[in-house]
């Protein structure tokens, strides 16, 4: 009996062993992904005349070069661009596009994928307000203007505005919610304006040798002076300290809910105390004010960070959320201060794909913007930035950067026309201040 048993087993293994009713073990072959193109946007939706969108292409079994097409076309020629050395193209659309959307394909070896733009038509700027004209056009190439303009405005609660009217007006006028225009306050040269919560105006008010007032404005027409800077020393740089021993390269405000005003400086980003005294809240390294050298070598690179480890480019534009956290337009970033002086990028990159494309949207570092311009915020944290061309774009609290509306203050050969500060009281609705009106536009 043993030996049967043994017998069987051994028959079974043997069988087994040769390939008699076994698995088949042998590997299997893989599988290969069929060839194809996928093509990825920065945005999902592009305005006539608005910022451009890049198109990244993922390559599936292709080897390029792409070809790459857009339906339709533009009547002024291509505005669809590329590179010859990178992969990536970028569509601007232009200001005569009709259609609802745009299709942009790449090709290679027969192989193409395709990815779907829709388009939003601009809104239209409303006039509101005309204001005095204190200024003169000066014909050249281009036309300046000469003589006093409203450099700067501060919005309140109530939808009344504030204009800052540099020398020879040098004064603040009122403009009141029903479009009345009134002198509110006199001072030497109002250069900066901020709404605080509790119904003070704040003004920069520069005293010529790069010295400057902060003045308080209360609502009764009261005017005091909050604190004054030394003349700034480019030796020295920006000196934080006391009333009367601080010192300031340049100051544009800004005051959080809480009443805690603070101000963009050269390279810094300032909180001015109750008692008038000056402090660092973010940024180091070399002062606006002193050339780039041996010392200032990492002048024009932003770093996130802490206090005066964080670095800012160039801040300007500076406007405060309901939390009290800051917002700095810092050249081609969009920076995000806390109230610890904490420094993050919501948006933007220092890095150019197509050096002749200033705006492009996109959600945080896929996202670009050159230069400064005027910022504002609405109630729910969106920011709201003006970029050339007339570009007026809105970063979401998460960083998702849109184009808004197109072609506003365009200036030509009227320089007036130029918007120099944006407010969003209204919900939906952003005010554009220029040299020569107030204008809506609605941006929902």
């Amino acid at each position: 009996m043993i030996g049967a048993r043994l017998f069987a087993m051994c028959s079974v293994v043997l069988v087994t062993g040769c390939g008699g009713g076994g698995r088949d073990t042998s590997p299997e072959t893989p599988s290969v992904p069929a060839p194809s193109i996928a093509l990825a946007s920065s945005a999902t939706s592009v305005m006539p005349n608005g910022a451009a969108v890049e198109i990244t292409p993922t390559l599936t079994g292709v080897t390029g070069p792409l070809t790459w097409s857009v339906t339709p076309t533009a009547s002024i020629g291509t505005t669809l661009y590329t590179l010859p050395d990178k992969p990536i193209a970028a569509y601007s659309p232009p200001w005569d596009l009709k259609a609802d959307k745009v299709t942009i394909t790449a090709s290679a070896g027969g192989i193409s994928g395709s990815v779907e733009l829709s388009v939003k038509p601009s809104p239209v700027a409303v006039p509101w307000v005309t204001l005095p004209v204190t200024w003169q056009v000066v014909f050249g190439d281009p036309p300046t203007l000469a003589g006093a303009r409203p450099v700067d405005s501060a919005a309140d609660q109530s939808g009344n505005l504030y204009l800052a009217y540099s020398s020879p007006v040098s004064e603040i006028k009122k403009v009141a919610a029903d479009g009345r225009i009134a002198t509110y306050a006199q001072v030497n040269e109002p250069i900066s304006l901020a709404y605080a919560p509790d119904g003070v105006l704040y003004v920069v008010d520069s005293l010529g040798s790069l010295a400057y007032a902060i003045r308080r404005i209360s609502a009764d027409g009261r005017i005091s002076t909050l604190t004054q800077t030394a003349p700034y020393d480019a030796a020295t740089g920006a000196i934080d300290g006391s009333s009367g021993v601080a010192t300031a390269y340049t100051l544009n405000l800004a005051v959080a809910p809480g009443g805690a005003v603070y101000a963009t400086d050269g390279s810094k980003v300032r909180k001015i105390a109750p008692d008038g005294t000056f402090s660092t809240l973010a940024g180091g390294g070399c002062e606006a004010g002193i050339p780039p050298g041996s010392g200032c070598v990492d002048r024009r690179n932003p770093v996130d960070g802490v206090g005066v480890q964080a670095r800012f480019m160039g801040p300007d534009d500076i406007v405060a959320d309901s939390a009290g956290n800051l917002y700095v337009n810092d050249v081609m970033l969009i920076r995000k201060i806390t109230p610890a002086g904490a420094v993050t990028t919501l948006a933007g990159r220092t890095n150019w794909t197509f050096d002749f494309l200033n705006d492009i949207d996109g959600t945080g570092n896929a996202a670009f913007f050159a230069g400064g311009g005027p910022m504002a915020i609405d109630a729910a944290g969106n920011l709201y930035k003006l970029g050339s061309r007339g570009v007026l774009r809105k970063i979401t609290p998460s960083g998702v950067a849109s184009t808004v509306a197109t072609s506003l203050g365009l200036t030509g050969a009227q320089p007036q026309n130029r918007i120099v500060a944006l407010h969003a009281v209204s919900p939906g609705v952003v005010m554009l201040q220029s040299y020569a009106q107030l204008g809506k536009v609605r941006v929902d």
